[in-house]
């Protein structure tokens, strides 16, 4: 009688185990292809020199300085040019008649404002309605004769539409404008009040300010998860058989780069203005000076002192 088959292998029974890996059962794996690597960002301190090196380039700083300076200059030289011309017009204009002068520079609108202005209780300023083309004086009331009419040579008349307009309103105007021409020849013999540059400064500079930084992290981290072991049974069969430990590993890569690049431009321009007076035989020739003279109250002769009555002669003490 045939005994009982001994089972090959082990004494102890097969313990059911994790699956062997496909390696250890003799397939062949596969190689499963990786992924490309992307392209690896240069670092920062790599780049930072190019990068400002560029900038440089783009940045003309002489030009800047050329235009600093030369629109300085350009403003000082226009600045003189545009005194000269304004007291140059205005010599010229004092140098006319009184007719010119209140043709090219006063208005009759002008005039009818100076007389309303004047006589506001004699005068109104009726303003155009739809037909009419222009502003007109008229009295304030009927049958008025005001005083003020003897200084137009129309003392005693009556106060009418016409009158203002076609009698006064001309007067008034050459009245106007000889007032100003006569103001503004005093300020002509002033002399010139020229503003001018005494001294200053012009400073420029351009500042790059360039940073840059790298910083990478790795993080790494293994854990295993070897399986329990209970008795001592198990343990012998785990001598006889394969036993897989599972290890998980954890890499984390944290890459950062930083770079700036920044540029700043600095202008500054310094005057110290002084004024200074020009005499006007400086500026323009004696005739000029000479009507400029005329026109000016300030320069006409002042009339003479009324003459004095003779003193009576005393009279003869009598004789005793």
């Amino acid at each position: 009688m045939s005994g009982p088959t001994r089972t090959s292998g082990s004494i102890f029974p097969a313990r059911p185990g994790p699956a062997l890996s496909r390696a250890q059962a003799g397939e062949t794996v596969a190689a499963t292809p990786s992924p490309p690597a992307a392209a690896s960002k240069p670092p920062a301190t790599e780049t930072i020199a190019r990068r400002a090196g560029a900038m440089v380039n783009e940045i003309d700083f002489p030009g800047f300085v050329s235009q600093l300076v030369h629109g300085t200059f350009d403003a000082i030289v226009d600045a003189s040019i545009r005194q000269m011309e304004s007291y140059s017009g205005l010599v010229s204009a004092v140098a006319k008649t009184v007719d010119q002068f209140t043709e090219e520079n006063v208005t009759f609108n002008q005039a009818r404002d100076w007389l309303v202005s004047r006589y506001p209780g004699d005068v109104v300023l009726q303003l155009p309605d739809a037909t009419g083309t222009e502003p007109r004086l008229s009295p304030r009331a009927e049958e008025l004769s005001p005083v003020w009419l003897a200084d137009y040579g129309l003392e005693g008349q009556e106060l009418s539409t016409e009158l203002l307009e076609q009698q006064v309103l001309p007067q008034v105007r050459n009245k106007v404008g000889a007032e100003r021409q006569q103001l503004l020849a005093t300020m002509v013999l002033l002399g010139l009040n020229r503003v001018a540059v005494r001294d200053g400064s012009i400073s420029a500079k351009v500042m790059f300010r360039a940073a840059a930084r790298d910083a990478a992290a790795v993080q790494y981290a293994t854990s295993s998860d070897p399986q329990a072991i209970a008795t001592w049974g198990e343990r012998g069969s785990l001598s006889q058989t394969s036993q897989s430990t599972t290890m998980v590993s954890t890499l984390a890569v944290n890459a950062q780069n930083e770079s700036t690049v920044r540029a700043d431009l600095f202008g500054e321009v310094k005057l110290n203005f002084v004024s200074e007076t020009l005499p006007l035989d400086r500026l323009a020739d004696a005739a000029k000076i000479a009507l400029v003279q005329q026109h000016s109250p300030a320069m006409r002769p002042a009339a003479p002192p009324p003459a004095l009555p003779p003193a009576a002669p005393p009279a003869a003490e009598g004789r005793p």
